[in-house]
C-alpha cells in the first residue's frame, strides 16, 4: 500500500456571524465553529504560482475524512499529468461530525444549506494567503448546493466546479425529499459496542470502497457519554452512536410547513387570509409534492443554475434516483447559460459523466471512477485558466499605479463617439420637423 501522500493540518475557525434561520442556534448571536482539515502534499512543500487549491464539500451525515481516498486518487492522477496540488481544504459543516461536537451546546434544529456556503467563504478569506488561484471546488450531494451557493455569492472565486450527485431540482428532489428524511429517521443509530457497529455497517455499506469504510468506522461514529451527551439517545446500554445525529441529518433535508403557510409573494392570491410567517418561514415554497414539508435551497439553486460562472463537471451514479436522463439533461442544458454565466455546455463549459454502476454515494463506492474524469477535467480547466491569466496580465502589470486606476484613453474616445452619435440623431429629427 502506498503511503498517505499528504500532511494533515487541523484548524478550528469561526463560522459566518448570524445564521439564516432564527433557530439554527440557541441564541442568534451564538458563535459556531468549523472543524477544518488541510491536506498538503508531502511532495510539494514549496508551492509555486499555478499550483491547484481544492475546496471540498461533503454530503449529509458524511464526515469530511471520507473524501481522503478521493483526494489520494486525484493527487496521483494530477501528479502524473504534471500538475501540483497546493492544498486541499474540507470542513464538517457546523451541524455535522467534528464541528457538531464543538458546537453541541449552541446548535438548534434549523440549519440552512447556505450557512455553510457563507462559512466556506469566511474560511477562505481567513486563509487567503494560502489559497491563490486557481481554486477548484469538489462537492457531493448537499455539498454541491453549498459550493454552488458560494459560487453565486462570489462568481469569480472558483476556476471550476466538480459536482457529484447533486440534490437540486426545480421541484425539490421531484417529491422524494421526505423519503430521504424518513430513511434517516428509522435507521439504526446506536450500538452496544464498536464491534456490533462494525458488523452492522459492513453489511449496510458493503458496496463501499474498503478505504472509505475504514474511515467511516474511525470518523463516522462516536462514543456516547450519556451524562454529557446533549443529543442523548435515551438508551443507556448503547455506547456507540453516529458522529452526525440523525436529527441533524433530517434537519438538513426538510423544513416543516405543517399549517400550509404560503409564500409572501404569491401573485394573484385570491385568499389574502392565507397564513404567512416571515419570521420563521419567509422562504416557504407553497404547494408541492412534499407538503407538509419543503426545502427552498434546491429550488432556488435550480433557478440560479443559469448564472453559474465557473465551468462545471457533473458526475452521476447511473443507478442513483437523482440521475434520471431527464434530471441530468435539465441541468446540462441549464447550467451557465444566463447572463454572467459560463456559456454552458454548447461552449464546452459544462459536461456530464455517468458512472454506470454507481449510486448516490458513488464517491465512496467507486473512488477511482470518480477521480479519473475529475482529474481530466481539472487538467483541462487549469490549462484554460493559464491562458486566461495570460490575457488578463498582458499589458496590465506594466502600467503604473496611476495608469491602472485611471479611465483609459479608449473610454474617452468611445464616449465622444457616443455623444456625437446622439447629436447626429437629434439633428436628423429636427430636419424632419
Amino acid at each position: 500500500m502506498e503511503p498517505f501522500p499528504f500532511n494533515i493540518t487541523e484548524h478550528v475557525v469561526d463560522c459566518q456571524h448570524i445564521r439564516e434561520y432564527a433557530r439554527a442556534t440557541r441564541s442568534t448571536n451564538d458563535a459556531l465553529k468549523l472543524a477544518v482539515k488541510q491536506y498538503t502534499p508531502k511532495s510539494n512543500p514549496n508551492p509555486q504560482p499555478g499550483d491547484v487549491t481544492i475546496i471540498g464539500a461533503t454530503s449529509v451525515g458524511s464526515p469530511k475524512e471520507l473524501k481522503e481516498p478521493l483526494w489520494e486518487e486525484v493527487y496521483e492522477r494530477l501528479r502524473r499529468q504534471g500538475l501540483r496540488i497546493r492544498s486541499i481544504w474540507i470542513t464538517d459543516s457546523a451541524h455535522q461530525a467534528a464541528s457538531a461536537a464543538i458546537n453541541a451546546e449552541h446548535l438548534g434544529f434549523e440549519p440552512s444549506w447556505f450557512d455553510h456556503s457563507r462559512d466556506l467563504l469566511y474560511m477562505i478569506n481567513k486563509f487567503k494567503a494560502e489559497m491563490p488561484k486557481p481554486i477548484i471546488g469538489i462537492g457531493h450531494s448537499i455539498g454541491v448546493g453549498q459550493l454552488l451557493g458560494l459560487s453565486l455569492i462570489h462568481p469569480r472565486l472558483f476556476t471550476s466546479l466538480v459536482l457529484i450527485e447533486p440534490v437540486i431540482s426545480k421541484d425539490f428532489k421531484s417529491g422524494k425529499g421526505p423519503s430521504f428524511a424518513k430513511s434517516a429517521l428509522i435507521k439504526k443509530d446506536t450500538w452496544k459496542s464498536r464491534s456490533e457497529a462494525d458488523a452492522y455497517f459492513r453489511k449496510a455499506l458493503k458496496g463501499w470502497d474498503s478505504r472509505c469504510l475504514d474511515l467511516w468506522f474511525k470518523y463516522g461514529l462516536r462514543d456516547l457519554d450519556f451524562q454529557a451527551d446533549s443529543a442523548g439517545t435515551g438508551n443507556p446500554e448503547s455506547v456507540v452512536g453516529l458522529a452526525t445525529t440523525k436529527d441533524q441529518e433530517i434537519a438538513q433535508s426538510l423544513r416543516p410547513n405543517f399549517v400550509d403557510l404560503q409564500p409572501l409573494d404569491m401573485d394573484g392570491n385570491k385568499h389574502p387570509d392565507y397564513l404567512r410567517d416571515p419570521t420563521f418561514y419567509v422562504d416557504v415554497t407553497g404547494q408541492s409534492k412534499t407538503l407538509p414539508f419543503y426545502r427552498y435551497e434546491p429550488i432556488l439553486l435550480w433557478r440560479l443554475l443559469k448564472y453559474v460562472r465557473p465551468s462545471v463537471l457533473w458526475i452521476y451514479g447511473g443507478k442513483s434516483i437523482m440521475a434520471t436522463p431527464d434530471q441530468r439533461a435539465e441541468k446540462l442544458q441549464r447550467t451557465g447559460t444566463g447572463v454572467g454565466g459560463s456559456g454552458g455546455y454548447k461552449n464546452g463549459r459544462v459536461k456530464e459523466i455517468v458512472i454506470p454502476e454507481g449510486g448516490h454515494f458513488v464517491p465512496f463506492e467507486d473512488v477511482a471512477g470518480v477521480a479519473e474524469p475529475a482529474s481530466e477535467w481539472i487538467k483541462h480547466e487549469i490549462a484554460r485558466w493559464k491562458e486566461e491569466e495570460d490575457r488578463i496580465q498582458k499589458g496590465w502589470l506594466e502600467l503604473t499605479a496611476k495608469e491602472r486606476s485611471s479611465i483609459p484613453n479608449e473610454w474617452l474616445a468611445q464616449m465622444d463617439k457616443y455623444f456625437m452619435k446622439g447629436k447626429a440623431g437629434k439633428t436628423k429629427v429636427r430636419a424632419k420637423l
